[in-house]
């Protein structure tokens, strides 16, 4: 079941209630579970990602300390971020947990990064929206596996052992580097700047029946892209093609999620 909820209109941090209000099973917020932890035996996924892209261009460096990136957000459509998420979950419990019955949600509505954070951040205290607690009482679900957008360093690796980029990058998107100076592995061209692909997300799994935190993985990835013609290097926003820029993130989502699940689930029963 791939279902698709509507967050709240009132917003949020308005309407984040506490499981444990919720649902009567669960202990109260900040209160350790006791006793074996819970069989996962349906996992509602919940991959609040969305379409949109993040566009980062570094700022200049008056201060290490501060961050002066320039970010913009690129609303975009149907790019399948969440279905990339998604697909890895599915492969990965039919691999090793078929036995599981998966319940896979999507927000219709957009989510800002910091909506995003909020609800990641709110399930480390054992709160989540009132949307997200209506489906797992809707859908009697053991676990919860939220997949939200986060914020990491921007890193993206040249060389073996080495890479560039300043400041942060947030969520899914490009970051734009017109200045420093790097060579395609490929043609042996020289570029004026590179396009860095970035995926900054969190993945967590809670168990419904305690709202404790089982699992928790951030993902923090990066690829660089040089200029492959003499255009390309002049424009390093045009190092890949419309199609590869959106295919490039989508395989970035799947493969990342697909390589932290199994650090995320290790202490499920």
């Amino acid at each position: 079941m791939n279902a698709k909820l509507t967050p709240a209109s009132a917003g949020l941090k308005r309407r984040r209630l506490l499981l444990a209000a919720a649902l009567p099973i669960l202990a109260p917020a900040g209160v350790l579970a006791q006793g074996p932890a819970q069989p996962v035996t349906t996992l509602g996924v919940f991959s609040l990602l969305g379409d949109g892209l993040q566009i980062t261009l570094p700022g200049v460096i008056t201060d290490t300390r501060i961050d002066r990136n320039l970010r913009e957000s690129l609303p975009t459509r149907e790019i399948g971020f969440d279905q990339a998420a998604l697909r890895a979950v599915t492969e990965y419990m039919a691999r090793q947990r078929a036995g599981t019955r998966l319940q896979m949600f999507r927000a219709t509505t957009p989510l800002s990064l910091t909506d995003q954070r909020a609800v990641a951040d709110g399930a480390t205290r054992a709160e989540l929206p009132a949307w997200i607690i209506e489906a797992i009482n809707s859908a009697k679900l053991s676990h919860v596996l939220l997949i939200t957008r986060h914020r990491g360093d921007a890193a993206f690796p040249v060389n073996e052992g080495y890479s560039v980029g300043r400041g942060t990058v947030e969520g899914i998107g490009y970051y734009l580097d017109a200045d420093t100076e790097v060579k395609n592995r490929e043609t042996g061209r020289p570029s004026q700047g590179f396009l860095g692909a970035y995926t900054m997300i969190r993945v967590q799994l809670m168990e419904v029946a305690s709202g404790n935190l089982v699992g928790s993985q951030d993902i923090r990835a990066g690829r660089a892209y040089a200029g492959r013609l003499d255009v390309e290097a002049e424009n390093v926003w045009n190092a890949l093609t419309p199609s590869e820029k959106v295919e490039a993130l989508r395989d970035m989502v799947h493969d990342n999620v697909a390589r932290v699940l199994p650090q995320v689930m290790a202490r499920a029963a």
